[in-house]
């Protein structure tokens, strides 16, 4: 079941003002509300959070497509709510951007996660407690994609699996029992010769490095 839930459209303005006031969640439970401001800029939409009597500014920002949204969702799974802000950050729509603040409860406020907001097009799924993220369309002629998923271990995120493609060929990526993400699987596309169709790899590989490779320089 995808993500249907509280999701709250931040209205218009000129400046940052008009406080959004965030008290309930999703899922998870809610150790403090979260009071956002938002304003409009040259036809991009930014928004500040207050944690601790203090005005942040957060990096996400949507253009073109719409406002920013806001959801208070358990997005470590710990039964605390985080705060999860995306917006779209080209015209087209295809990518979309996170900022996830997640409730660091011995502190009693939120925390401003890097791992989860770098995900681009991050989505979470709650029954199965799965989360995904990637670019549908890189390039060449929207024949390059990747497709990541994640989970939690020991309070760190891992990548577990990856789908790509680019150019010239298609991979797949599994864990193995070092949870290092490796080739599984390495396809040359197109290829006339029916033997070089399947190469299997084994060697440790740059996931995130790659993925840097694969982005456009606007992404």
């Amino acid at each position: 079941m995808k993500l249907i839930a509280l999701l709250l459209s931040l209205i218009s303005t000129s400046a940052y003002c008009g406080t959004l006031h965030l008290d309930k969640a999703a899922t998870g439970k809610v150790r403090q509300a979260a009071d956002i401001r938002y304003a409009n800029h040259d036809e991009k939409q930014t928004y500040r959070l207050k944690i601790s009597s203090q005005w942040i500014k957060g990096s996400c920002s949507s253009s073109g497509t719409g406002n920013l949204h806001a959801l208070l969702l358990d997005m470590n799974f710990d039964g605390h709510a985080d705060l999860w802000v995306t917006g779209y950050t080209d015209s087209q729509g295809r990518i979309r951007c996170s900022d996830v603040w997640l409730w660091d409860a011995p502190a009693k406020k939120y925390s401003f996660n890097q791992p989860l907001s770098a995900i681009p097009n991050l989505d979470i799924d709650i029954t199965d407690q799965r989360i995904e993220g990637g670019i549908p369309n890189c390039g060449c002629a929207a024949q390059c994609f990747y497709e990541d998923s994640y989970a939690w271990r020991a309070n760190t995120l891992i990548a577990i699996a990856r789908r790509a493609q680019d150019c010239e060929r298609y991979r797949e990526y599994g864990l193995n029992d070092k949870n290092e993400l490796i080739i599984v699987k390495d396809e040359i596309i197109d290829s006339g010769n029916p033997g070089q169709q399947a190469i299997e790899n084994t060697k440790v590989f740059d996931w995130q490095r790659h993925a840097q490779t694969m982005r456009k320089s606007w992404e």
